[in-house]
């Protein structure tokens, strides 16, 4: 079926964005952006253009002056479906692999096919055999399944102590995220400082502040940049997406090329949650950071591709159009000054200290940016709140009972946000591109093609 696919597939040339109107023909792209927003899918990118530029009218700039997302403005548009080998709702593992390999695997592997254990080529390896260099930028850990699948092999994702020596043998330029991740996906500092030593032996420079950071210059070889990334809602970050990115360019920008993933993880992890609140400001960050490689870009259009595009939906989100483009929806997401997952600090006090509903509600509403509830939703929450458990579990997957989703449900409601699933889904994603060769990208296609067009390209140039 995929090969079908890739043979029908129409590759229209278009003008791209800056361009003077060269054939798509003319150039290939010396480098190369892969920007995945893990769980992005249109309707997320929609619900924060829609935030984005209320929140601009609410501080009173001119509407001839609003600006929209920095995404939305790559010409070169198209929609990609996500399935797995054995599954038709991917996970980031999988996914991932199709990106690096343009193969497909089971959920919860990382570039090896399960039946024949044959293990696939990753992105990292053929590139580095062109010549060329890599960076591998994310707001997850660098062995959490999206980063890792560009340059790891695994039977399972949660291999993370193996996935974290694994990014420290290899020879990766630049390396941007938080610390790695140990067994079970937990932050563990023996694994942690382990993956760290065995990296500056082979050779990285390991940098872990700002001013180390800002300090950088171009000829320093292994670059592992690791700061801590909370959601963008919960704090700022010492190192933002956006900063990786520049400082990347200018580290790896040369005669060489180069090839850079950039995802912007929490996306994924705030829409788990169905906090739409968290959600806007983690695709804004994304979107930030997508700029910076446009500013790259205008500089030198025929040698630069951009692709944007995601490795799965996440949390079944709808919109009500009403609701979404009323003034002031903007207000209502951030009265909510924390995300869902920092409330659980709140409700394990309630549950300790046996905190009365009447008690615990004005807290909640705080907590929330929510000051009037129905007689429905007051008589919902007060049936959720006594049946306890809204503390146990930073996200909750997979579990509708918690009164922390009843407040991030409700919150994203009046926005008009509508969340229905905890989990990933199976619709298709978008895809977003500009550049040289940024028409192969339109139009209808597959994670797995779109990183089988990534290699074409890179071997096309290196012929």
């Amino acid at each position: 079926m995929l090969t079908q696919r890739l043979g029908l597939l129409v590759i229209f040339c278009l003008v791209t964005l800056g361009t003077t109107g060269a054939r798509c023909a003319e150039t290939l792209p010396k480098y190369i952006f892969l920007f995945i927003g893990d769980g992005m899918a249109e309707t997320h990118v929609r619900a924060t253009e829609c935030y984005f530029k209320d929140a601009q009218v609410q501080r009173g700039l001119a509407a001839e002056k609003v600006a929209g997302l920095t995404m939305l403005t790559l010409p070169m548009r198209g929609r990609a479906t996500t399935f797995a080998k054995d599954n038709v709702v991917t996970d980031s593992a999988a996914s991932a692999t199709a990106f690096s390999s343009g193969y497909k695997t089971d959920n919860g592997v990382l570039n090896i096919d399960l039946e024949t254990e044959r293990k696939f080529d990753v992105m990292a390896q053929f590139v580095k055999r062109h010549g060329m260099k890599v960076g591998i930028i994310s707001s997850a850990a660098p062995n959490h399944a999206t980063p890792a699948g560009f340059y790891a092999h695994a039977k399972s994702r949660n291999m993370y102590p193996e996935i974290a020596m694994q990014l420290a043998a290899s020879a990766l330029d630049y390396v941007g995220g938080p610390p790695v991740l140990g067994a079970e996906g937990t932050d563990d500092k023996a694994t942690d400082a382990k993956a760290r030593e065995a990296a500056l032996q082979n050779g990285y420079t390991v940098v872990e502040d700002r001013k180390s950071f800002d300090a950088l210059k171009p000829g320093v070889q292994r670059i592992w940049v690791r700061s801590a990334m909370p959601l963008a809602i919960d704090g700022k970050h010492e190192i933002p997406l956006a900063d990786h990115v520049s400082k990347a360019i200018e580290l790896l920008a040369g005669p060489e090329g180069f090839f850079m993933m950039v995802e912007g993880a929490a996306i994924d992890w705030a829409s788990h949650s169905n906090d739409g609140a968290a959600m806007v400001q983690e695709l804004l960050e994304f979107d930030r950071a997508i700029a910076r490689a446009i500013e790259f870009y205008r500089a030198r259009p025929d040698e630069v591709l951009i692709v944007v595009t995601a490795d799965h939906e996440c949390g079944g989100l709808s919109l009500i159009e009403g609701r979404l483009t009323a003034p002031g929806m903007s207000k209502i997401l951030d009265g909510q000054k924390k995300s869902r997952n920092a409330s659980v600090d709140m409700f394990e006090t309630f549950e300790k200290e046996k905190i009365s509903f009447d008690e615990a509600l004005p807290q909640m509403k705080a907590f929330f940016g929510i000051q009037y509830l129905s007689d429905e939703e007051l008589a919902e929450c007060r049936k959720i709140f006594k049946k306890g458990g809204g503390a146990q579990g930073q996200y909750a997957y997979g579990d509708e009972r918690r009164i922390s989703l009843f407040w991030s449900r409700l919150v994203s409601a009046r926005a008009g946000l509508i969340w229905g699933s905890l989990n990933h889904t199976a619709d298709p994603v978008p895809v977003y591109a500009v550049g040289a060769q940024a028409a192969r990208f339109a139009g209808n296609s597959d994670n797995a093609l779109i990183g089988r067009y990534i290699r074409d390209l890179i071997s096309e140039r290196k012929k």
